[in-house]
């Protein structure tokens, strides 16, 4: 029976993505959902930490970079998330740009027995800027040099 993950993905305290996707996609599509969801550009690399615990080799799935893991144990368009036979209360890691470590906390909210075509957001808190200003903002200037 197919089955969705519904999940708590945090990027600091008072800002989180409440994430519904099918288990059968792999952690790369992961990836690009929790990066979507929160408004970032996928722009840098990136790690799962199934264990929980930040560049620990034993339990690290990277992108997909060339042929080298250094370490790893698998690249993420790879391994699926069924791999994990995650469950309610379950929690992982997802670092995403290795020199600003962007750290997502990510925890299991419930498992629904049902396919998820695409990703959905359920619920959006808060607002993080990838790149420390808003598109609002970097918009306004691009105004005002127009007008120059």
């Amino acid at each position: 029976m197919a089955k969705s993950l519904v999940l708590s993905v945090s990027a600091k305290t008072g800002c989180y993505r409440h994430i519904q996707i099918d288990e059968s996609v792999t952690l790369l599509t992961l990836s690009s959902a929790i990066l979507s969801a929160f408004g970032f550009i996928d722009d840098h690399m990136h790690s799962f930490f199934m264990n929980n615990r930040a560049w620990d080799d034993d339990a690290e799935y990277m992108c997909p970079v060339g042929d080298q893991l250094d370490g790893a144990r698998g690249f993420s368009d790879e391994v699926k998330l069924s791999k994990f036979r995650l469950g309610k209360g379950d929690r992982f890691l997802y670092i995403f740009d290795y020199g600003d470590e962007w750290r997502f906390q990510i925890k299991v909210l419930r498992v629904i027995n049902e396919r998820t075509i695409r990703y959905v957001m359920l619920k959006s808190v808060g607002h993080i800027s990838q790149y420390g200003y808003d598109d609002d903002e970097d918009d306004e200037d691009e105004d005002t040099d127009l007008d120059s």
